[in-house]
């Protein structure tokens, strides 16, 4: 991912990742209806932001694939 991203997604605050979780999910209801995924879309953005901020503190980078 780029770095510019990683690094905002490392310092991102609490309510930052609420706010783009709201728009995370207006954006997939609005392309998808109400099939969008049961996932918990905070609880994922968490993860990669913490994965992020360990990207960051080790100078490494943030990598996302797909199947």
């Amino acid at each position: 991912m780029p770095r510019r991203l990683t690094r905002a997604l490392a310092g991102a605050t609490t309510a930052e990742l609420e706010e783009l979780t709201a728009r995370w999910t207006a954006r997939l209801r609005s392309e998808d209806g109400d099939d969008m995924t049961d996932d918990d879309l905070l609880a994922v953005l968490r993860g990669v932001a913490r994965l992020a901020a360990s990207a960051v503190n080790t100078g490494g980078g943030l990598y996302c694939w797909s199947l």
